[in-house]
């Protein structure tokens, strides 16, 4: 999961006018996959990183399969649908999973295919 999450990080700040989207103060979103669980912190004053304290207080909670999860971080299921098919279970307010699915959303990879003329 680790792998996924730095990559959905790295793509985040690769995307300079995402910055606008980010909140003042740090909004913490933690992922747990059963087996392990990462938080990091999305803002627009913090490097957007894996947190490393000891049990964050985390604002936003996604608690799922490790399938689900990698699927939700690589970009290829969205977090309203996994939510509304029970194959995740999220914990915050409505506003925070419409800020976390589009986050997620924008920074998924992009796969680019050569166009045939």
């Amino acid at each position: 999961m680790e792998k996924e999450v730095l990559r959905m990080l790295d793509e985040c700040k690769m995307r300079y006018h995402l910055k606008a989207l980010m909140p003042e103060k740090p909004f913490l979103v933690t992922f747990d996959n059963g087996s392990e669980a990462m938080t990091i912190a999305l803002g627009r004053r913090v490097e957007l990183a894996i947190v490393s304290l000891e049990n964050p207080e985390a604002d936003f909670l996604i608690t799922g399969s490790p399938g689900c999860i990698q699927e939700l971080l690589n970009g290829k299921e969205k977090l309203s649908l996994l939510s509304r098919r029970n194959e995740v279970k999220v914990t915050g307010t409505y506003r925070g999973l419409l800020f976390v699915e589009s986050i997620l959303t924008l920074c998924r990879v992009h796969d680019s295919e050569p166009v045939v003329i």
